[in-house]
């Protein structure tokens, strides 16, 4: 399953992705950093159930999650060779089909939790590139994450 959880993490980097860290490096005050934890807590759970509707689709077409995403891994490297029988391929291509067809609902559903927290998707994205390079940051962000664990 954590293969998968790769897989479909490639829509909250899409959502992270092609920000540079200068951008985030104005002050990241506690409040938007706040706006921010609420948005990627809501983030995550739209990811959990996008993985759970990914499983199910793998599933019902015949195949396990697992044998999905080696062959998938395989497939989207070129320096590696996809060992899969032609029945698995024809699946694989069934499912990421289906796939593609479920991620602009689930990047729309994404992209409204972003806003809803008051903050938009290039400062989520700066924020989110700035905590995976920033330690003071990630603790303050961690603590934010923990504090709002208690009040649930």
């Amino acid at each position: 399953m954590s293969k998968l959880k790769a897989t479909t993490l490639v829509l909250f980097v899409t959502l992270l992705g092609g920000v540079s860290f200068a951008q985030a490096q104005d002050k990241i005050s506690d409040a938007e950093l706040n706006k921010f934890a609420k948005a990627f807590q809501v983030v995550q759970m739209e990811n959990q159930k996008a993985q759970q509707k990914m499983a199910t689709v793998i599933s019902d077409n015949g195949m396990e999650v697992e044998r999905f995403s080696s062959i998938q891994q395989a497939a989207s490297n070129p320096n590696q060779e996809v060992e899969a029988t032609d029945e698995e391929m024809k699946k694989h291509d069934m499912i990421m089909a289906e796939i593609k067809k479920m991620q602009p609902a689930i990047e729309a559903k994404m992209e409204k939790a972003v806003a809803d927290s008051g903050i938009t998707i290039e400062r989520y994205q700066a924020i989110g590139s700035a905590l995976q390079q920033d330690k003071s940051l990630q603790q303050r962000f961690q603590s934010i994450m923990m504090k709002s664990a208690k009040q649930n």
